[in-house]
């Protein structure tokens, strides 16, 4: 499952073992989002805009996951939203220069009810949508200024644009772009 992760520790061993070589310094500077599973003995690279734990659950608008031996980086998109339908398509945006317009194929949404005490309860629903990114790509989007990427969600009812949050520093986007291009086959 796509951003599933664990809190153990990074097993070098399974890297070591594996049919692909990494740049060692590339590989201790970012270690941080490098996931292993030493029971099916493969890794991966995974990452986020913002990594911080709101209303119950982590919360990010672009994620990063990068499975060695594929030429793309699948980028997930996500927002969060009271009383939404789910959306239609996903465009990104640049400054004005719109560098991703998909339809909904690879989307799914689920619901998660806040509970506010005496004040009573909020349904959020997220909106997730998958996108297969070109290395050259996601290079310019993990390099981007924060300010000016816009993600928009849309429907046929309107739409819902998501801007990065202002204490993002998009590090880890960048940390899985660069493992990426330093992970090559042994073979």
């Amino acid at each position: 499952m796509t951003g599933c992760q664990t809190t153990k520790p990074i097993d070098m061993s399974v890297i070591q073992q594996s049919n692909y070589i990494i740049d060692d310094s590339i590989l201790s500077k970012n270690k941080d989002v490098i996931i292993t599973d030493s029971l099916e003995n493969n890794f991966y690279y995974a990452g986020y805009d913002f990594n911080s734990f709101l209303l119950g659950n982590s919360y990010y608008h672009i994620m990063f996951t990068y499975h060695p031996g594929n030429d793309y980086i699948t980028a997930t998109f996500r927002t969060m939203q009271q009383n939404w339908i789910s959306a239609d398509s996903l465009s990104l945006y640049i400054g004005k220069e719109k560098v991703i317009n998909k339809l909904g194929e690879n989307s799914r949404n689920n619901t998660s009810v806040v509970d506010g005490g005496s004040l009573g309860n909020t349904v959020y629903t997220h909106e997730l949508f998958d996108v297969r990114l070109p290395l050259d790509l996601a290079t310019k989007i993990a390099n981007s200024q924060i300010d000016k990427v816009t993600i928009r969600f849309q429907t046929k009812q309107g739409y819902v644009d998501e801007k990065i949050h202002p204490q993002a520093s998009m590090s880890e986007l960048k940390s899985v772009v660069d493992l990426a291009k330093a992970t090559n086959s042994r073979l």
